[in-house]
């Protein structure tokens, strides 16, 4: 089994984790901003959502902005997961196929030469069949 998370795992999980957590500040930024108290040229979260919906051209302010960022280092995370996974997975039924052939190397009582003999015996011929009139 594996003890210790290698360094591209790793990597993996930071990154999805840093995206994550960039979607929930500005979620939060958004959050704030909306319900800032002040007028609307001095409420400075606000001004720069302006800017980034005139810079883009696309209306999301920043509450939607960062669920599409969140979800997207979350979907990293899972990838990065589920990868990992099944490489440990493969890793553990080949640890046990190697150790399931040793026993089995053991415990053999069949000679080599026998075990060859019975494989190149032929195989039994049919009877013939009787033929229609």
């Amino acid at each position: 089994m594996k003890d210790k998370v290698s360094g591209k795992e790793f990597a993996w999980y930071l990154s999805g984790a840093t995206i994550a957590a960039f979607g929930v500040i500005l979620m939060i930024f958004g959050i704030i901003g909306h319900h800032l108290s002040t007028n609307a040229d001095s409420n400075f979260i606000k001004t720069a959502e302006n800017a980034l919906i005139n810079g883009i051209h696309i209306p999301f302010d920043f509450r939607i902005w960062g669920i599409l960022i969140f979800l997207l280092g979350v979907a990293v995370v899972i990838c990065a997961l589920a990868f990992n996974a099944k490489k440990t997975d493969r890793e553990v039924e080949k640890q046990l196929r190697r150790q399931q052939r040793q026993a089995a190397l053991k415990d053999n009582t069949i000679e080599v030469k026998s075990a060859v003999e019975i494989i190149e015996e032929p195989a039994p011929q049919e009877a013939p069949t009787p033929e229609a009139k």
